[in-house]
């Protein structure tokens, strides 16, 4: 009969992931007391004033194109998820990280997972504090929670009033772009500006300093993950209030302009594509002031409960599309 350690000892050469956790996951925890070196159920926490939570997933197929390099996959899952934070306003801490991954799956690819962790980790700062490995008849995807410190007020979704200003950081639809080359490469771009907006697809930027400045002075905040028009609509929404947004004040690229221009991309498509992973917010036009370069100045909020995208001519536009930006059902 076998002992328990020749059975355990004859398994050695095969990959588990127990494994995976004690090579590739355990260093990501860079030694935090918090995480408890991933061997206990829980991640323990003292003293941590204005814990903040969010959680998101990212699911090969539905987040990402299939066949997204899984060192990608994994470092973007982490990306999207610290965008919730920076609209917050608080400071990233850690990560908890749940991944399923396909059946039959090899140890090389455990090994990019934890690379494209490690990039992003080391990045922001912050460590993983724990997690999940499941493997099944399905896609990768991960599920990431986020934990941040909080200080101060909380702008939220809610706060914006009427004659507030709308403000959005960086440029609109350089992500959705990005998006449609890696699916369909018949824009006629060339291969720098190609690269680049694929970049910005594949490599959001959680906009977390600005946001905890930008907290500080906003009546109402979100970040651009479902589409312009639908983060803008929420909201709109919560804070029982329109808006009147300037197109030719929203910020695009040279290459999104070019590509509206020629007709080859549709204003509408910018403003629902989403992705952009920008912030979305609303000020008191007494702190416009308190604005840096990376914010322009898009629009008004107003009384009643319509938006309207008004032309150079302030002549609202109409869509035949009345979908506002990606929803998941």
């Amino acid at each position: 009969m076998n002992s328990i350690n020749n059975i355990m000892s004859s398994e050695t050469n095969k990959k588990n992931e127990f494994d995976f956790i004690q090579e590739q996951l355990r260093p990501l925890t860079y030694g935090k007391k918090e995480a408890r070196n991933l061997i206990d159920d829980c991640a323990f926490f003292n003293n941590v004033k204005g814990l903040t939570i969010s959680v998101d997933s990212s699911i090969e197929g539905v987040h990402v194109p299939t066949g997204t390099a899984i060192e990608i996959q994994s470092k973007r899952s982490v990306l999207r998820a610290l965008s919730d934070l920076a609209a917050f306003g608080a400071k990233p801490l850690c990560v908890f990280i749940a991944i399923n991954l396909p059946k039959g799956i090899k140890h090389q690819f455990l090994e990019k997972i934890s690379l494209g962790l490690e990039i992003v980790l080391s990045e922001y700062n912050i460590f993983l504090a724990g997690g999940d490995i499941s493997s099944y008849e399905g896609p990768v995807s991960f599920s990431v929670t986020v934990v941040g410190e909080k200080a101060g007020k909380i702008s939220g979704r809610s706060g914006a009033k009427k004659g507030d200003l709308v403000v959005m950081t960086g440029n609109l639809g350089d992500a959705y772009m990005g998006r449609m080359l890696i699916q369909n490469n018949n824009y006629n771009i060339d291969k720098k500006e190609t690269k680049d907006l694929i970049n910005k697809f594949y490599n959001p930027l959680p906009r977390i300093n600005l946001g905890m400045k930008v907290n500080k002075y906003a009546t109402s905040i979100i970040d651009i993950s479902d589409g312009f028009l639908s983060e803008l609509r929420h909201i709109c929404i919560n804070s029982k209030v329109g808006a009147l947004i300037n197109i030719d004040k929203l910020s695009l690229s040279k290459v999104v302009k070019s590509l509206i221009n020629i007709k080859k991309v549709k204003y509408f498509d910018i403003l629902t594509g989403g992705d952009d992973y920008e912030l979305l917010y609303t000020i008191n036009p007494i702190n416009i002031a308190r604005l840096d370069d990376e914010s322009s100045v898009i629009g008004q909020i107003v009384e009643g409960s319509e938006i309207k995208i008004l032309d150079k001519n302030s002549l609202a536009l109409k869509f035949e599309n009345k979908e506002l930006g990606y929803k998941h059902f």
